[in-house]
């Protein structure tokens, strides 16, 4: 017999189609094996085994469906052998792995596909759509996984230990500021330089760990940090900047609806954050506060002015 466990679901709908559209005499045997509780792939092989011994069918198909349950299409089934099927698949696969039970004839359902296609429909229906809601769970996971083995990878990242040495000399060797702001956005990349890039030198990284490295390389005076980044999130970004640098002054960037968020960072150390869209007037007054911009205008003759 073929045996399809890819996208199993939608296929066997479209076969039984088939078979309705061109009335053949093929009939649908449905297994609720996902009674069992156990993997299929402990249990299949040796069905399809027994399935083959019994049936000899080669034109019959077997659809394994996302949930364990079987669906077996052939013409060779009758409601006069499927009890002598169900006792020959009782005798060769007890007590492992099912219990005498599940080959019952209430947890197997026959149906003649050309009379009985309307009953099949919302059986197949119900089958995708579960199948789906899984497929996009697991999908789900591993996105999930990914992104949290990539997050480890970023805060595991390896800093030059001259870069991590250096920051608080090479930021007060400085005269002049930098600022440092981490937005992914590229619009709101270009009115950030547009309002400061001015009077000060704006650097500025989408993503986390182009914030951390450039950190790192610039030692920057004030970093302003969204916090909702495509690669980490902005708490992770500031935690890896804390580790290099536990003078490092940062300010976070939120949405109105972030305050959770924003709490959530004032207490890792953040000095405070700016509500977007943003003003120029509040970026100032955080660059302000910054005690290293403090410490260069207070230098000698530098004549540097943040205004």
């Amino acid at each position: 017999m073929k045996i399809v466990k890819e996208d199993a679901e939608r296929s066997l709908f479209d076969s039984i189609q088939n078979h309705w559209k061109k009335n053949t005499s093929q009939r649908c045997l449905y297994l609720k094996f996902s009674q069992s509780g156990i993997e299929s792939q402990k249990w299949f092989q040796p069905f399809i085994k027994e399935l083959d011994a019994f049936f000899d069918d080669k034109a019959g198909e077997v659809f394994l469906c996302n949930d364990n349950d079987v669906f077996i299409l052939t013409k060779f089934i009758t409601k006069k052998n499927l009890g002598r099927f169900l006792a020959h698949l009782a005798a060769k696969l007890t007590p492992a792995p099912f219990s005498r039970p599940l080959f019952s004839k209430d947890l197997a359902f026959l149906y003649e596909i050309k009379v009985d296609l309307e009953a099949l429909k919302p059986i197949c229906a119900r089958k995708i759509e579960n199948s789906e809601i899984e497929k996009n769970k697991r999908a789900q996971q591993k996105a999930e996984k990914e992104a949290e083995l990539y997050r480890q990878k970023l805060l595991d990242i390896e800093i030059e230990k001259k870069l991590i040495s250096t920051l608080s000399s090479r930021r007060s060797a400085r005269d002049v500021p930098e600022i440092l702001f981490v937005e992914d956005d590229l619009f709101s990349q270009r009115l950030i330089k547009n309002a400061l890039g001015k009077e000060h030198y704006v650097l500025t990284a989408k993503n986390g760990r182009e914030a951390i490295m450039t950190y790192a390389g610039k030692a920057p005076d004030i970093l302003f940090l969204d916090i909702g980044l495509p690669d980490i999130t902005g708490h992770d970004v500031l935690k890896k900047i804390f580790e290099i640098d536990p003078d490092a002054y940062v300010v976070m960037l939120s949405g109105k609806g972030d305050r959770e968020n924003v709490l959530k960072a004032v207490a890792q150390g953040a000095k405070g954050f700016v509500v977007k869209p943003f003003t120029k007037e509040k970026l100032f007054q955080y660059i302000e506060k910054s005690p290293f911009v403090q410490a260069k205008q207070k230098g000698e003759g530098n004549g540097y002015s943040i205004r």
